[in-house]
């Protein structure tokens, strides 16, 4: 398992920067609308055991106020073009790409290199600080820095942690961006006080880093965003508690009487603990919230290596 290091972020920032994006040319961007009260969609999140799904409990009134909605038939779609050797191809133009729909090629409407700098994002880093990440907590931190400073001049980017947590609303100022990672590091900390006086135990994130991606999907973004973008840094562990779970536990086969009984016992404590906490949504909720919100997606997963080897 590769040690989590700056060439990682590093990496995710080249790769940004070298998107290739068929989104409209904007001016620079106004600022973006504080989010309120993040994590309250979570709130109006009901599983639905008919459907199998999640539904929202929102209410919806009609007012005179209602905005009209018109279909369009323009998609925005980034695409990284790459060599046989992996190298980033650039100088691209719009005549050097053929989109076709089931067999019927299709026009391209606008073409925008995402190196310019007339073209803004609105990213969100949701950085697990939990017990389990502790190990890899100051280099996380570190290369988040330095993805930080890779930023352009319209980027706009927004902190969450796992605890459903704005760490830091959208903005462009680098300084503060920092600043609320720094605090990351000092929370895992804790602090001594002086004279025994102000000490602080260390404190570390809940792990619920699902909820954070799905409050992120459902509230960070709007359509005025061109390029909405998550990199979601974590071991992902809330997974066991999302609705359908992928970890299932069972008593492995060939056990003896007296040890089945006592693994038995754990398994039944493990499942109770799973039921207690387990979330209004499934991964496949997850799935559609993230179709529906256009965000590109880049997974980070620090880990470290045992005796060399990954």
């Amino acid at each position: 398992m590769n040690r989590f290091t700056q060439n990682e972020f590093l990496a995710l920032a080249v790769i940004i920067a070298l998107l290739v994006t068929t989104s409209l040319a904007q001016s620079p961007p106004k600022e973006k609308p504080k989010l309120k009260d993040f994590g309250s969609s979570l709130k109006k999140l009901k599983w639905d055991p008919q459907k199998n799904e999640s539904s929202s409990q929102a209410s919806h009134t009609s007012t005179d106020d209602d905005v009209v909605r018109i279909e369009t038939s323009l998609v925005t779609t980034d695409v990284l073009v790459t060599d046989r050797q992996g190298r980033p191809v650039r100088n691209l133009k719009p005549t050097d790409f053929a989109i076709s729909e089931d067999g019927v090629p299709q026009q391209i409407g606008h073409f925008v290199l995402a190196g310019d700098t007339n073209i803004s994002r609105s990213i969100v880093l949701i950085i697990d600080y939990s017990r389990s990440q502790f190990p890899y907590i100051t280099d996380s931190i570190e290369a988040a820095k330095v993805f930080v400073d890779k930023l352009g001049p319209y980027d706009q980017m927004a902190i969450v942690t796992d605890d459903v947590e704005l760490l830091v609303d959208f903005t462009g100022d680098k300084r503060e961006l920092k600043k609320g990672l720094d605090s990351l590091v000092a929370r895992n900390k804790g602090s001594k006080g002086f004279l025994g006086v102000g000490n602080r135990r260390p404190q570390f994130g809940r792990s619920a880093q699902y909820s954070a991606l799905m409050a992120t999907l459902n509230e960070a973004f709007d359509d005025e965003d061109r390029s909405p973008v998550i990199v979601f840094q974590t071991d992902g562990d809330e997974i066991e508690y999302l609705r359908n779970s992928i970890i299932v536990h069972e008593v492995p086969p060939g056990l003896s009487p007296e040890l089945r009984a006592e693994v038995q016992e754990e398994i039944e404590q493990k499942i109770k603990l799973q039921r207690a906490g387990m979330t209004e949504f499934s991964l496949d909720d997850v799935y559609r919230a993230v179709e529906k919100s256009r965000a590109t997606i880049y997974s980070i997963i620090p880990r470290t290596r045992l005796l060399g080897l990954s």
